[in-house]
This record gives structure tokens, sequence and C-alpha cells, in this order.
């Protein structure tokens, strides 16, 4: 029997390259859910790959004034055993991070009906043996994620693992599953802790060469701005909920007063931070996160608010304890934080704002603890012998040297625990050899780095409608790549047949 495969599309996405290699390699039926806007056109027209049947999911999320059926609402959220509002708050279009558009209650929830109706008579009629999508971040893919958690569908998601050019295949992004249980992670090259660190930093300059490449070119972002007021000065565009609000005079003025904020805003941090790191005192290391990013919204949506994050760490701290505070660098392109939130920080008394400019691994091989949401540098921590504590599901957290928040109340005990705990570099090798088995080389980020680069304007604008021609190259000059991948989702989805034939 055919296995029926549904995918999750965009323009320009990985994802179409990997459902060619499939239609070519694999017996199967492919199905596609499209979610971008422009690119529908794309989609109507290729040859490339042919899918039994697409659905565009703009089509059906229509901005109304409807009332929301609570009733099915409520029907839904029992069904499938997902509340629906903390799918809400972690999607970055209803939060405080839109500055276009305030949703009302009715808003919010009638948007929700009309995604979870759709998503269910896409299911319905397919009833999809595997679920191919990127990392979920918004409230649509997210819901289609869990519904297909909930129905049994097996979610095959690409992204990196945190180690350099490194990525694998999972339920969830950022989350270690699939792995071969019959394999001894333990028998493998045990690294000393030099060799880790070294391991390690190659995460580190994937990282340094995506924020010098990401959004530079000053001509694709007036190209990508041109292109833009004509895309939300069409009627069309703004029947979609995502675009609610936004107009020309609106964009160009948020715009303008957003460089305006980021200039005074680096000069406060530059002015009332650190750039020194005592290292006669004991300190625990909080390293803020991006926002808005779908790593601390999505998994961990009870703990988003990282000011909050912060003051309770430096209540729960013994009393010779500093909290060092340190500035995500990639910030700068959201224009930084308020200053009003570096000075609530600032006024702690037993916490220090550090400067961006200090390197991160000093401030982890000096302190005695890490304290992040969810952040790379707890993982960093543990390769030089440091504890650290998250506060969500991560991919590292199998290591015995972090320690997850389950209850704030605890923090104290939990902080405590952390300082005395003691890294076992063994169980650090284990880790690496399990991520070493269980992923394969591929930049992520820098492949898709290449894809904005050829086709959304190096990132600025991604709503374009691709040349058809255009993409027959891309994938021709990139097969390699495209190759790659649909090996990889191959492999799992044998893995995942072969799994359930022994269940069964």
């Amino acid at each position: 029997m055919k296995d029926k495969i549904l995918f999750w599309l965009e323009t320009g996405s990985p994802h179409l390259g990997i459902a060619k290699y499939l239609s070519e390699n694999h017996d199967c039926d492919l199905f596609s859910i499209v979610s971008t806007n422009s690119g529908k056109e794309f989609f109507k027209k290729q040859n490339i790959i042919k899918f039994i049947k697409t659905w565009y999911l703009r089509d059906n999320v229509i901005k109304t004034n409807k009332k929301p059926d609570l009733q099915y609402l409520s029907s839904f959220e029992k069904k499938y055993q997902i509340n629906l509002w903390t799918v809400a708050y972690s999607d970055v279009i209803f939060s405080k991070y839109n500055k276009f558009y305030n949703f009302t209650e009715n808003e919010i929830l009638y948007t929700l009906e009309q995604i979870c109706r759709f998503f269910e008579n896409v299911l319905d009629e397919t009833n999809p043996d595997f679920l191919i999508i990127r990392p979920t971040d918004a409230c649509a893919d997210q819901l289609l994620q869990l519904i297909c958690k909930s129905k049994k569908i097996e979610i095959l998601t690409v992204g990196s693992t945190r180690f350099g050019y490194r990525s694998g295949i999972t339920t969830d992004w950022d989350i270690l599953d699939k792995i071969d249980p019959s394999v001894d992670y333990n028998k493998y090259p045990n690294r000393t802790k030099e060799e880790l660190i070294n391991f390690m930093t190659g995460y580190d300059i994937q990282q340094s060469v995506l924020r010098k490449r990401f959004q530079g070119s000053k001509i694709d972002w007036i190209k990508a701005s041109l292109r833009y007021f004509k895309l939300i000065s069409n009627t069309e565009y703004q029947k979609y909920y995502a675009h609610s609000g936004r107009t020309v005079f609106r964009v160009i003025l948020i715009e303008l007063l957003s460089k305006m904020r980021k200039i005074y805003r680096k000069r406060f941090i530059d002015k009332y931070s650190h750039t020194d790191v005592d290292s006669d005192e004991k300190f625990v290391y909080f390293p803020l996160g991006l926002e808005p990013e779908r790593t601390i919204l999505v998994p961990a949506p009870f703990y988003s608010n990282q000011l909050e994050a912060i003051k309770n760490v430096a209540k729960s701290l013994p009393v010779d304890y500093m909290l060092y505070v340190k500035e995500h660098p990639m910030q700068k392109v959201w224009g930084w934080r308020s200053t009003s939130y570096y000075k609530e920080i600032s006024k702690l008394q037993n916490v220090r704002l550090v400067n961006t400019s200090v390197p991160n691994g000093k401030l982890v091989q000096n302190c005695s603890l890490v304290v992040s949401v969810l952040g790379t540098p707890a993982l960093e921590a543990a390769f030089r012998e440091k504890p650290s504590i998250v506060f969500g599901d991560v991919i590292f957290d199998s290591l015995p040297s972090v320690l997850r928040v389950q209850n704030l109340e605890e923090l104290p005990k939990l902080i405590k625990t952390g300082l005395n705990t003691k890294v076992n570099l063994s169980d650090v090798n284990k880790f690496v050899n399990m991520i070493e088995k269980n992923s394969f080389e591929y930049d992520d980020q820098g492949f898709i780095s290449k894809i904005c680069d050829r086709f959304f304007y190096s990132g600025y604008l991604y709503d374009v409608n691709i040349p058809i021609s255009e993409m027959v190259i891309f994938l021709e000059e990139n097969k390699k790549i495209y190759n790659l991948l649909g090996e990889q989702h191959l492999k799992k989805i044998h893995q995942s047949k072969n799994q359930k034939l022994k269940n069964s």
C-alpha cells in the first residue's frame, strides 16, 4: 500500500525539493497545504511535482467579524487534548510583538476556529501516514502538528541540532526523538574537555556567519520595501488575519521609529551595562533569549516572560551570588528591547547587566551555573563542565547536569541543587555521540540563507511569487542537498514503518 504523505509548503522552502525526491524515489501519494499568499500562483501552475491534491490555507482563513462557535472549539479541545489559548498566546501575530493590530478575543477565537475546521477537513480527506513540516512557529502550523500528534500521524521535522553543521529529523524541532535504541552510545570516542569545546564552536561559527549575512543588503532592503508597499496596498492581501492593520503609512512610521529607538537603546545598553567580569565574584549567568522567537514562545509558553524569569531567579539566589544577565546579540534585528526593560533588570540589587561585547564563552566559563529559558549557552555549559537550568523541554535536557524547572516555588531549591551538581564528561560524550549517530551533515541555516539571498531579498520579504523556471534551475543547482534531505526523510519513513511492524 502506498504511503500517504502530507506536506506543509511555502514558496521556496526546502520541502519542495524533498517532495520532488520522494515522488521520484518512493511509492507514495503526495498531498500539500500551501500557506503563502503570493506563492499561490507558483503552486497552481508548477508541474515539478504531482500532488494528488493541494489546499491553500489563506483561502480558508478570512478576517471577518463573525462570532466564534465556542461549542465547536470546546469539543475540539477535548477531542485532540489541545489548549487553544496556549497556542494563541505563543503566536507572534496575536501577542504584544504585533506592532500593527490588537486582536479582540472574538477575532482570535474565530481565526482559530477557521484553522481548526480547515485542518480537520484536510486530514479527514487524506488520512495521511506522515506529515512533513518545518519547525512550527505560528498558530496555524502549530495546530496542524498538534492535531497530527493526537491522530498518531508520524511527523517529520528537519532542523539544526545546535551542533554546527549537523541537522536531524524529529517530531518536534529541538526535541531529541526517533533515536536508535539498539546503539550503545557510550562505546564511541570520548573527547576531552578541549575537544568538546572545539566541537561546540561549530555552532558559534555558524551563528556568527548567519548574523553577518542575515538582512545585510541595503539594496535588497529597498527592493523588498517597494515590493512590500505594493503588496499591502492590495485588498486581497488585507483579507488574511496576519496582515491586519498594515498600511503603507503605518509601516513607514513604525520602521522610522524603530530605527531611532534602535540607536538610542544601543547607546543605553553600552552606557549602563558592565564590560568586565569579576573573576573573584561568584555568579549565575542568565543569557537573554531572542524575542520574538519560537524557541521561547512555543516550547516554553509559561516562561516566555524573561524579565519575570530573571526576577524569579534573582529572588532564588543564595546571598553570596550575583546574577549576570547578557542581552542576545541578534536582538539588534528587532531594535533591541525597550530601555525600561533594561532599567528593570538594573534595578534588581543582586543583578548585573552585562554588555553584549563580553564573550559568551567567558561568562559560561567563569560562572557557577547557567540559567536560561532554552538557550544554547545552557548546552555550552555542560561542555565547560558547568551545570545549567532550563524552563522547558529541549534537545539537551537528557544530560544529568541540565535541570528542568517544573515548579517556580521550587526554584530556590533547584538552584542550590544546580550549584552543587558536578558535570561528568562521559555523560556529555554520550550525548554528543547520540546526536552524531542520529543526525547528518547539513547546514540548515546556511541553506535557508542561500534561498533567502536568491528569492527573498536577503530575508527581508518572503511573500513573493517565484517564477517556475527559476525554481527548476535552483532545484537542479542544489540537487545534491535536496537528495540528501530526501534520503534522510525516506530513511526515517522506513524506520517508522519497521518500528510499527515490530510493535504490531
